[in-house]
């Protein structure tokens, strides 16, 4: 400790005599302990007096606990690391399969030998509500930045951001994209209530032997919403009896999120969907979906993913990350490719939602420090080099990591992968009631779809449902 009195309180008779004694003891904390260094100088030859001084400072560093000798700053003990065999339950929104438990568990049991995993398929919430009524919360989360308003309400997710400062993590590591989808997804305040994991993309898949047997020359990157229109036309058509599809838009929703539009206003607390964006969006829908033979089937089994994998009757299908389940299916002989997404006109070169994908803890756990731990492995940057080797799109700001994207699967280095990675996602929105307002809008959809209704009187009634909905909720 460099000692604060000047020589003439001291009866210094040069400041570097003092520079010199509050070098040798700046362990030291008391004017008595430079004085006698004075006295010292005063006496003895210089030389002699410093190493005198020296001995006597490590024995003030010897009093002063805490202190290291020759330094201002104080010791950071150690953390102390617990051992302890320790499991933690682990609920888990991404599909718990080989690929899975090899990319992320297998890491955290090699470092970590002492903390087991007790994987909890938690897929929706009607899962955390049984969990909960039965006293059984986990300890930690993977879900996704869309569920953290429905999360929060069940207090399953907390702010880490405090924690994260106390550990010292670096957040610059990550995408400040995929952060804010975090932190914006439920107010506008930026809790920060996990770390980003891995990234959802959005993609048109095609069959390649739909295209080929009608002549028809395959999806390509750059497509606007009106040129994959276009295209399911010349692919839908009847063969030997069969229906084949053009396009499956999988979703209404997936089909609005580019333009980034929102169910209710935050001020008023008022449905929007009958506003001019969401009409635009529902038109398209029922115009791709009146194609002479391009309306869902009947039968759920041919659409959408199975539509496209098992059945192979759709030519092509707007979907998320689906290249785990697409490489399986081309086992069985599916032949596929993929192509950015389709965009708008005005939106160019973005697709919907990034689905962020993301792990956090529950703030009743006991065991926070192991679950901070097993976070350090899962965001790691070995980790998530495979993460990405396997195809799925890591949020790490490292372009090593992103230049591997897919390559350690012979199946995926055929693909046009780079196609996928043309778009960007759009500003994730914070919804207000998206559980309660992106059911129904689902549901009104087919219902003007299989009536042939008018769209601007769907959505006016879509407006007034809602509202009665949210008005309901608010009484509980």
């Amino acid at each position: 400790m460099i000692c604060n009195k000047g020589p003439d309180e001291l009866h210094l008779k040069k400041p570097n005599d003092l520079k010199a004694v509050t070098i040798c003891i700046q362990d030291c904390s008391t004017t008595t302990d430079i004085e006698k260094g004075w006295i010292i100088l005063k006496t003895l030859k210089m030389g002699m007096a410093l190493a005198l001084i020296m001995t006597a400072a490590a024995g003030c560093g010897k009093e002063e606990a805490g202190q290291k000798s020759g330094s201002n700053q104080p010791q950071t003990p150690a953390k102390v690391v617990d051992t302890t065999p320790v499991t933690l339950k682990f609920a888990v929104h991404l599909p718990i399969n080989d690929e899975f438990k090899q990319l992320y568990i297998e890491p955290v049991t090699k470092k970590y030998p002492y903390i087991t995993l007790e994987l909890v398929s938690a897929n929706s919430f009607k899962v955390y509500d049984q969990l909960i009524a039965a006293g059984e919360v986990p300890d930690m989360y993977i879900s996704f930045n869309g569920n953290m308003p429905g999360l929060k309400d069940r207090g399953i997710n907390m702010d880490m951001k405090a924690l994260f400062q106390q550990n010292k993590l670096d957040l610059k590591r990550f995408g400040q994209n995929y952060l804010d989808d975090i932190q914006y997804s439920v107010t506008e305040k930026g809790e920060l209530y996990g770390l980003p994991l891995e990234t959802s993309f959005h993609a048109l898949y095609y069959n390649k032997d739909i295209f080929d047997k009608f002549g028809v020359p395959y999806p390509k990157d750059g497509m606007t919403m009106e040129d994959a229109y276009e295209l399911a036309k010349k692919v839908t058509r009847i063969d030997n009896g069969v229906q084949y599809r053009g396009w499956d838009i999988a979703s209404i929703v997936r089909l609005a999120q580019p333009l980034g539009l929102e169910y209710i206003d935050h001020k008023t607390e008022k449905a929007i969907t009958s506003s001019e964006g969401w009409k635009r969006v529902f038109q398209l829908g029922q115009q791709v979906y009146s194609i002479p033979g391009n309306e869902p089937s009947k039968d759920a089994n041919k659409n959408r993913l199975n539509g496209f994998s098992k059945d192979r009757t759709i030519a092509m299908l707007n979907e998320t990350n689906l290249l785990s389940r697409l490489k399986e299916a081309e086992k069985d002989g599916l032949k596929w490719d993929v192509v950015q997404h389709p965009f708008y006109k005005d939106k160019p070169n973005t697709f919907g939602n990034a689905t962020v994908y993301m792990v956090g803890a529950v703030p009743q756990t006991k065991h926070m420090d192991q679950v901070l731990q097993v976070m350090e492995v899962l965001t790691s940057d070995e980790v998530q080099m495979n993460v990405s080797k396997a195809g799925r799109v890591s949020p790490l700001n490292n372009e090593a990591v992103q230049k591997a994207f897919g390559q350690s699967d012979e199946t995926l280095k055929s693909k046009n992968l780079a196609g996928i990675v043309k778009s960007k996602p759009v500003k994730y929105p914070t919804y207000l009631y998206r559980e309660i307002a992106e059911p129904m809008t689902e549901k009104k959809f087919s219902q003007i779809l299989s009536s042939n209704g008018d769209v601007n009187s769907g959505l006016r009634d879509l407006d007034e449902e809602i509202n009665k909905a949210v008005e309901a909720e608010k009484k509980k």
